[in-house]
């Protein structure tokens, strides 16, 4: 991997649950980086000139699932890898790269470990309540949590390293602040996460950039969120955050 959020190091590298071993074998990974998606990036350029409001969309078939969320400002794709087990596909804003992000946007997927005997809430300790890779500050704060009407549970929280490590993951920036906000959803099977990273100066686990007040209104910039089961994306599979 290149440069990578804390975060999608953690979960691409190891699933923090016990699973059969049929479950975590894997076909090696399908690749594209940014000049292998010039046709996406080109796709919302285009559409951000002359309809700004409307762009963009994200939206696609994964495990299953129906996926779909907004795009904001001036994110574009620039990098996906995925197999039979997993996927990732990051976002940053136009000119930089997943080198050199200042925020980034992560969607990754994982087949198999919804079914983990483990609760929601344990899976979210699991995944981003770790120290690896920080230097200080490390934290992992629950923001919201749910079950959607069709039975998808979720998982807000805002999560982070006050200062990073160098070496502390593939692409880590010694001596920098990074703070992810990450939607976990969780149906019987499979397991999502919706990300928004921001990566800067060095800050205290109390006081990160953006505060627990101020989540769900940065969430709101997805619109609606959808995990659904068919095509026919409704309220009982999507999730809107307010913007207060």
């Amino acid at each position: 991997m290149a440069g990578r959020t804390l975060l999608a190091a953690i979960a691409l590298l190891t699933l923090p649950f016990a699973l059969p071993h049929s479950a975590i074998s894997q076909t090696a990974p399908q690749v594209r980086n940014a000049p292998d998606l010039a046709d996406i990036i080109g796709a919302y350029r285009a559409q951000r000139t002359t309809d700004p409001e409307s762009c963009c969309t994200y939206s696609a078939s994964v495990f299953g699932r129906e996926v779909q969320f907004h795009v904001f400002d001036t994110f574009e794709p620039a990098y996906e890898a995925k197999n039979d087990r997993q996927m990732i596909l990051e976002f940053v804003p136009k000119g930089e790269t997943v080198q050199t992000w200042t925020r980034m946007i992560t969607f990754s997927a994982f087949k198999g470990p919804g079914s983990a005997p483990v609760s929601t809430a344990e899976m979210q300790q699991r995944f981003f309540n770790t120290g690896q890779g920080c230097e200080v500050a490390n934290f992992s704060r629950v923001i919201a949590s749910g079950r959607l009407a069709h039975g998808t549970e979720y998982n807000l929280s805002s999560n982070g390293c006050g200062s990073t490590a160098a070496g502390g993951y593939p692409g880590a920036v010694s001596g920098r602040g990074e703070q992810f906000i990450a939607l976990l959803l969780r149906d019987d099977q499979n397991v999502a996460v919706l990300q928004y990273a921001e990566r800067g100066a060095v800050f205290d686990a109390d006081k990160p950039p953006i505060g627990d007040a101020a989540v769900e209104a940065l969430m709101s910039r997805f619109r609606s969120i959808a995990f659904c089961r068919s095509k026919a994306i409704s309220g009982d599979c999507s999730i809107a955050f307010s913007a207060r």
